[in-house]
């Protein structure tokens, strides 16, 4: 019994020993962490067609010395007023004919984030989700309290329905169809959403400051008070001032269920290349089982980038990256 105890002993205290060690020999097994990323020459990223106007607008702006906040609001400014039928003003109706706007703003330094949800009546939505950002502590408003923050921050309330939009609706009321909303969701079948846009831009400025941005009119014909992607951090867009930002577009419902933008860029800052990082979000979606249309563009802090889509086999997706170098606009396969 003596001998048995000892021996009980003599492992215990060899076990203790050996799990004692264990901490060290696994710290040491731990792969390398990437090295940091250094930062890039000013650069301005802008997705879809809008992209190589929206970039015209911001490059001079960042070849002044601007700050890359000022430049994403101007560059998505300008597609919010060209009266595009996905962004802005006379844009998608919902489900009773109003057209409402979100938007999302994160400034790279701090990582503060403004956003505007279900926006009523104001058109320049990224620029109340900036207010949203710098005069409060708060992230996300939405609705017609977001509309009321607008004014009280001295935007002037004007109608976003218009000839594009009116007559959208008029024809698909007259069908009687319900909202698509009220369909199956896209697993193992096409989600039949018309194609659509969401601008994304994100911007680097010559003190190595980035911000990201995003701003859409959404869903067509969605249910009254819904929200998309576009306003929620890390599905329709996201950043981070040590690593780079990205964007996305496609089927928000859907995209939002993955955070893609925000899996992106913890990619990259495990060291993966854009481009990979771009594929590897969308493929989790796809690996989920959904069949919809999507697309997001990365870049990295030092102005490496790469896009990934699922679907739009006939609507293809691009986005436009400006440097010193010039404005190149890159086609998404």
């Amino acid at each position: 019994m003596a001998d048995d105890k000892a021996i009980s002993r003599r492992r215990f205290a060899v076990g203790a020993a050996g799990l004692a060690a264990l901490p060290v020999a696994a710290e040491a097994a731990k792969p390398a962490k990437p090295a940091p990323i250094p930062v890039g020459k000013p650069f301005i990223l802008t997705t879809w067609d809008f992209g190589p106007g929206a970039n015209a607008i911001g490059w001079p702006m960042l070849a002044e010395g601007k700050s890359s906040l000022d430049v994403v609001e101007a560059a998505i400014n300008h597609v919010e007023l060209l009266g595009d039928y996905w962004v802005g003003a006379d844009g998608v109706p919902n489900e009773v004919g109003e057209t409402t706007l979100d938007a999302m703003i994160l400034w790279g330094p701090t990582h503060d984030i403004g956003a505007v949800g279900c926006l009523k009546r104001v058109k320049k939505a990224i620029s109340v989700a900036r207010k949203v950002m710098e005069e409060t502590q708060h992230t996300l408003i939405v609705g017609d309290d977001a509309t009321r923050f607008a004014a009280r921050m001295g935007f002037t309330e004007t109608s976003l329905t218009g000839p594009k939009s009116q007559a959208a609706f008029a024809k698909w009321a007259e069908k009687g169809e319900r909202s698509d909303a009220f369909g199956p969701e896209p697993i193992a079948r096409d989600d039949r959403l018309a194609g659509h846009d969401t601008v994304g831009s994100i911007a680097l400025d010559a003190a190595g400051n980035l911000t990201v941005g995003c701003s859409t009119n959404g869903r067509e014909f969605k249910i009254p008070g819904r929200v998309g992607d576009s306003p929620i951090p890390g599905a329709g867009a996201y950043g981070d001032q040590a690593v780079g930002g990205a964007v996305a577009t496609g089927n928000g419902d859907v995209m939002m269920r993955f955070l893609p933008t925000y899996h992106a860029v913890e990619l990259m800052r495990g060291g993966m290349h854009p481009q990979a990082a771009a594929e590897a979000a969308i493929k989790r979606i796809e690996d989920a089982g959904y069949r919809i249309s999507g697309g997001i563009a990365v870049i990295r802090r030092d102005g490496v980038h790469g896009g990934a889509k699922t679907g739009w086999k006939d609507n293809p997706f691009s986005y436009s990256v400006q440097t010193a170098s010039g404005n190149v606009k890159v086609p998404v396969a």
